[in-house]
């Protein structure tokens, strides 16, 4: 009984330091600021539009071997705006004629080039743009990957997608904050067009599509292409430590 009881003991303090640790981590979470990716990343993106042959010429003539890509009104296929972005600029694609372009298609068809997404459960974004989802698919390897799953394998699964300021947050420690994904108002929806709510109005059909990027402000260019270039940037970090805890066993 005495050794019973002293297991016991054992385990309540064990248990009791535990939680106190994790208190202490949720406090110190909770104490960082809470921004916006737009507030984090402030400085302005290099664009380029899709439907200049330039634009893809670039691309081809240096390929790169890894990019990441994001889209926008993604409940309609093609979506709305596609944006692929590499380490130094993003493409961002206004779909014409209810199809993708051929150098996007070149893209997605292309296996010597890894393509990153940060998609949720339901893979809106690559469906999308057309990429089949099969059963056994964890898009874990080249060449799609998708952060999310990365995360599970790493962090653990959960129920509800982490998304990318999360995932951004967790990557990204030095920044000492916690990107949080700003919030469409309804008023937003009614009145003014602002950042993301303006996609949400095209994909309900409230207001015209677009008929190419010079219909999106600058503003509205720089919040959809941070998104492809954040995914790409938390990639390359998430892989880093990947590759450092494979070293290390």
């Amino acid at each position: 009984d005495l050794e019973k009881q002293a297991k016991k003991k054992a385990k309540e303090t064990v248990s009791a330091i535990a939680l106190q640790e994790l208190e202490t981590d949720i406090q110190h979470e909770e104490s960082k600021p809470v921004k916006e990716l737009s507030q984090v990343f402030s400085a302005q993106l290099t664009i380029f539009d899709s439907s200049d042959a330039a634009t893809w010429e670039m691309f081809w003539k240096n390929p790169p071997k890894i990019v990441g890509i994001d889209t926008e009104g993604n409940q309609t296929s093609p979506p709305i705006l596609a944006q692929i972005s590499t380490d130094d600029y993003t493409i961002l694609e206004v779909s014409k004629h209810n199809t993708i372009s051929t150098n996007l298609q070149r893209l997605l068809d292309d296996d010597n080039i890894i393509k990153v997404f940060c998609d949720n459960f339901s893979h809106s974004d690559k469906k999308c743009l057309g990429i089949t989802i099969t059963e056994d698919a964890n898009f874990m390897k080249p060449p799609i990957i998708d952060l999310e799953c990365l995360a599970s394998t790493l962090l653990g699964p959960v129920n509800t997608a982490r998304g990318l300021s999360k995932l951004v947050t967790i990557s990204m420690p030095e920044l000492n904050v916690r990107i949080l994904k700003p919030k469409i108002q309804q008023g937003q929806l009614r009145g003014r067009y602002t950042n993301v709510a303006r996609f949400v109005l095209i994909e309900q059909g409230k207001v015209a599509p677009l008929r190419g990027l010079s219909d999106l402000s600058n503003k509205e260019q720089q919040y959809a292409a941070l998104d492809s270039r954040c995914t790409l940037q938390a990639y390359h970090r998430i892989q880093q430590y990947n590759d450092t805890m494979s070293m290390s066993e």
